[in-house]
This record gives C-alpha cells, structure tokens and sequence, in this order.
C-alpha cells in the first residue's frame, strides 16, 4: 500500500507538470480524457487502473475548482505539487462489493484482499472508499449515500454563543466548558518537537521522533472533533431552531494574542457540523451579526459598555443581571426569531423562556475590535 501511495503521487506530479507545459506551449488546457490516454498498464504497471483513473480525476478536479473561483471572483490557490506528506489517500470507485466479512477487496497491487476492523455497520449505499494513512496507522474510508432522517418537529429555538472562557453559552443558561485540548497537551507537545528538533536529519532517530510529534497532533484533532460532534449532536437533536453568530474566524486570528485560544476552540469546525447535522435533520441554524450581542441588554435593549474583563451584565437602566455571556446569549436568539419571522411570520408570535435566551459572543467580537 505504501508503494502504491509513492507510485500514485509521483504519477499525480507528473501529470501536473504535464498539464502546466501543455499549455504554456499551446495555450489550452489538456482535457481529462486526453491526458488519460497516455496513462495506463504500460506508463504505470506498478499501479491499478482504478487508482490511475481517481489520479487523474482528482487533479482535473483541482483545476476546476481553480478556474470556477476564479470565475466567482474568489481567491482560490493554483494545483500544487504534492510533497510527501501532502499525499497520504488512495481512492478506489465501485467499490459496492468490495467490503464483505471483514475484509476489502483492493488490487493486487495494493495488497488484494486485506482484512479491516468494521467498526460500525455502513448506511446507505456504498459508492466508493479511500484507503488513507495517518500517524496512527492505516484506515479505510467508506463513503455512502443516505437519505436524510428528519428528526420530529419541536416548537423551541435557543441561541448560542461561542467562546473562549465557556466554549458554548446558549440562551437558557447552559454552559459547556472549554476542554482546551491543545493547552493542555502543549507540555507534552512541546517536549517531542524538541527531542525532534536535537535528531540529525536522516536518522531513525529523527524518523521516530517524528511520528511521535504526529501523532500528538492526531490526538488533539480526535480530540477535539470529538467534543465539537457531541455538542452540534446535542443542540441539533433537542431544539429546532439555532441562531449563532456569524463570526469570521479568519479575519479574527489575526488578533496575536487570541490566535490559539481561538484557533483551539474551532469554531468555524463547530459551525460547521452544526450545519450539517442541521440539515440532515430537519433544524434551522440561522446565523446573525455578531455586533455588540455583549453590550446590549437583552431586557431593556439598552447598550451598557464593558470591558473584556467585565464577565457580569449589569443594566443600570432596568436593573437586569446576568452573566456577560448569557445576556449576548439571548441577544443573538433575538436576532435570530426577526430574521426567522421575516421569512417565516407564522413563527413570530411564539412565546417561551427559550426564544429570549441568546449565546454570549463578547470575547469573538471584543477581540476584533467591534
């Protein structure tokens, strides 16, 4: 399998290389189709058809994705050469039978039939898989097609708010703790790239230190994917209408000193799967402006400036008290129900504890200097 990774991003450089003289000297883009011929048993007998064919696929689809962003105006980054470890799946097409009691059934040239750990049952039906390899090991990828499974409607909306002190604030009061994975595991993270960075380049001894580095940074990732799965499951699951900011993460991280708070809480990751877990069943996200959702009072609508060290909202205008992030909490589902009753007006007159609630944004916003 690892001969065959090499072998298919040699041949995805190659063929990079070859679209990029082709049209230097002729000026046009050398079709899929025409590219394909001169590719087969004879160019690449070390590599199965099928992984050949997705190559291929795969490069042409980097181009198109490049010319339609070029087109929609959006900056979009040129095919690039693809350096080790940049390069670490190899895809396989109809694949429907290829996963039977345990074992998948690749080329020869990959290893033919190789036994696989099915940790859960595959849905819908099997279009194809990918074999990828990470610092952990090897792992099959089977991607299926289902059908969504809308959940039951329910008659409720909450508003969240996503930070760094509390990583989920809604608007009933709830919080959710931020795990901070990546602080946490810094002192460990830290100590491998220093024994990494002491290796001589070429040793086994640097080889290994830096798997151990890697995989590091894989259990950061696992671990955080995990956390952000569990919340978007849970909100998505009890309530039918999610109003959150609409924070622009990247303009954000440009603040130094919030850069890795912000970038450890993933946000735009938990938007992300919020979305999607949303869609699939049947729920609304919406997402509103995140402009002072912290120094409005969600009682009175009064604004009451605070500093970022502030955490308590205190209105002198109507005496409310709160937490800073419950009070932005409820000012986001606000905004959330007018844009909803805009497009939906029979949904304007409901009532309950949970349409006023909203989730703090101040840290986000404050940070950026709204």
């Amino acid at each position: 399998m690892l001969s065959t990774l090499i072998a298919s991003r040699k041949m995805y450089n190659a063929c990079l290389e070859e679209l990029i003289t082709h049209y230097q000297e002729t000026g046009k883009y050398l079709h899929l189709y025409e590219q394909d011929k001169r590719y087969g048993k004879d160019a690449h007998p070390d590599l199965p058809a099928v992984v050949v064919d997705t190559t291929l696929k795969r490069l042409h689809r980097s181009f198109t994705n490049f010319f339609r962003g070029l087109k929609e105006g959006r900056k979009v980054g040129f095919p690039r050469f693809k350096v080790p470890n940049a390069w670490n799946t190899i895809q396989f097409r109809d694949a429907a039978n290829c996963l039977d009691n345990g074992r998948f059934k690749a080329p020869q040239q990959c290893g033919g039939c190789i036994r696989v750990i099915v940790h859960r049952p595959l849905e819908g039906t099997f279009k194809f898989a990918r074999i990828v390899l990470r610092p952990s090991g090897w792992y099959l990828q089977c991607v299926c097609e289902t059908t969504p499974e809308p959940l039951p409607k329910k008659d409720n909306a909450v508003g969240l708010d996503l930070g760094i002190r509390y990583l989920i604030t809604d608007s009933n009061g709830h919080i959710l703790d931020n795990p901070k994975h990546a602080k946490k595991s810094a002192k460990k993270l830290t100590h491998a790239q220093r024994t990494l960075a002491k290796c001589k380049k070429g040793s086994k001894r640097r080889k290994k230190a830096k798997h151990t580095v890697a995989r590091h940074h894989e259990r950061i990732a696992n671990q955080r994917k995990d956390t952000l799965h569990k919340a978007s499951h849970h909100y998505v699951k009890y309530y039918q209408t999610i109003a959150i900011e609409d924070l622009q993460v990247a303009n954000m991280v440009r603040n130094h000193c919030l850069a890795f708070a912000i970038a450890d809480a993933s946000w735009g990751m938990f938007r992300q799967y919020l979305e999607a877990k949303a869609e699939s069943a049947g729920r609304q996200v919406i997402a509103v402006r995140p402009h002072y959702t912290s120094q409005k009072c969600a009682s009175c609508g009064e604004y009451v400036e605070k500093s970022l060290s502030v955490r308590t909202h205190v209105c002198p205008f109507c005496g409310y008290i709160a937490d800073r992030d419950e009070n932005a909490a409820r000012n986001i589902l606000q905004r959330g129900l007018q844009v909803l009753a805009r497009t939906e007006p029979s949904l304007s007159r409901r009532e309950g504890p949970e349409q006023s609630g909203e989730s703090p944004s101040a840290l986000k916003r404050e940070a950026a200097g709204l």
